[in-house]
């Protein structure tokens, strides 16, 4: 398939499903929990897959995010980063993104339903954002980008890129390949990230901006949600934040459900977050059980999956970083990772049930991994730590 930079068609998304389809690997998996059925089936078993890796050397710390899922897409088709390098796997079968000559690394960030995928890659000039469809010789550079972070069934791709003079961010959607628009700020108003798009165009980011105190030009670090309207301001997600509190979006579903958490960097700890319309105030998930901080990174497109991580600090230099998983409004869960205490974290969650994401392996060595069947296989741990009070 060329790599024109449009969005795909019903008669190619169709063909890019069946090749899919065809092409994942029907072998085991290595690291596996239990014999895994295809993605999606009724019949698919829980597993915890271990995806193969492009060459290099692995990495012991996580925290770097060098090999990580960071989407789920159709048909067996995860997206992410292996060795520093943007990847896809059909499968666990590992796949290069054909990045031009110069390129570096970078990683793929998201995925549609369609098999889109979207990323940036890293130059000796600095980061470019891109669009690829697997099997594709090139990627397509996405014009005026440095990130692209998110992209819907639609095509719509958005991101931003920074001005490393003044640290400050400008958002940007893309569709069929050209910028469509700059996502307008308030005035005075510091763009930090943008997160996430859903079908109906709507889109989340955070920042911080004035709220009137002269002695702080940037006392407030809410979350952003722009709409389709091109014109339009964004809507500022309640609360607004302040001093050591920052609230971060990090995902939308097809209902307009958004998901991230709050920052609080006086105690350093995060708090698990939902938001739904009319956005007048999240609901704190619960965090789970013997954990002292905690985040959402990800929601499923349609059956309110959210996923991301909880850490417990008891005491710091014994760190645990374990998995989480959320069912609507159930409790939070945890799922396992390749040892009884090593790092794991959820970064992406599909209809499918199935949760990408990053796990230590016995030799210290961070794996990409695919959790099948998630809700399946998620359980509640015992509290074995004190729980911190919110600030």
């Amino acid at each position: 398939m060329g790599s024109t930079g449009r969005t795909i068609g019903a008669g190619t998304a169709g063909m890019l499903l069946a090749a899919l389809a065809l092409v994942s690997p029907a072998h085991a998996d290595p690291g596996a929990t239990a014999d895994a059925a295809p993605d999606g089936a009724a019949a698919c078993r829980p597993a915890l897959r271990v995806l193969d890796s492009l060459p290099g050397e692995g990495e012991g710390n996580p925290w770097l995010h060098t090999d990580q899922v960071n989407g789920i897409g159709p048909a067996g088709l995860s997206v992410g980063v292996s060795r520093g390098k943007p990847a896809y796997w059909l499968g666990t079968a590992v796949r290069a993104v054909p990045l031009p000559a110069g390129a570096t690394g970078g990683s793929v960030e998201a995925v549609n339903r369609l098999g889109l995928m979207v990323g940036t890659f890293s130059t000796p000039t600095g980061p470019k954002a891109f669009a690829h469809r697997p099997g594709a010789r090139a990627v397509t550079v996405l014009p005026g980008g440095q990130y692209a972070t998110a992209v819907n069934d639609r095509g719509h791709v958005v991101g931003h890129r920074r001005d490393p003079s003044t640290g400050t961010s400008t958002g940007l959607e893309w569709s069929d390949g050209a910028l469509r628009r700059e996502l307008p700020v308030p005035p005075g108003f510091r763009l930090d990230e943008v997160t996430g798009i859903n079908n109906a165009g709507r889109i989340t980011g955070h920042g911080s901006g004035p709220t009137g105190n002269d002695e702080d030009p940037y006392d407030m670090n809410p979350g952003l949600l722009w709409s389709a309207d091109i014109a339009a301001a964004p809507t500022l997600l309640r609360p607004v934040g302040g001093n050591y509190e920052y609230y971060r979006p990090q995902a939308i579903d097809e209902s307009g459900r958004i998901v991230g958490h709050r920052w609080y960097t006086r105690a350093m700890e995060d708090d698990p977050l939902v938001w739904s319309a009319p956005y007048t105030e999240p609901t704190y998930a619960p965090r789970l059980a013997g954990s002292t901080s905690g985040t959402f990174e990800d929601i499923s497109p349609r059956t309110g999956v959210a996923v991301g991580l909880a850490t417990t600090y008891n005491p710091p230099e014994d760190t645990v970083v374990r998995a989480q998983y959320r069912s609507g409004n159930g409790p939070m869960r945890a799922l396992r990772g390749l040892t009884a205490t090593g790092y794991a974290a959820a970064h992406a969650v599909g209809d499918d049930d199935r949760v990408g994401g990053v796990a230590l392996d016995t030799g210290n060595v961070a794996r990409p991994v695919v959790w099948t069947c998630a809700g399946r296989q998620a359980y509640e741990p015992a509290a074995t730590a004190r729980t911190r009070n919110r600030g």
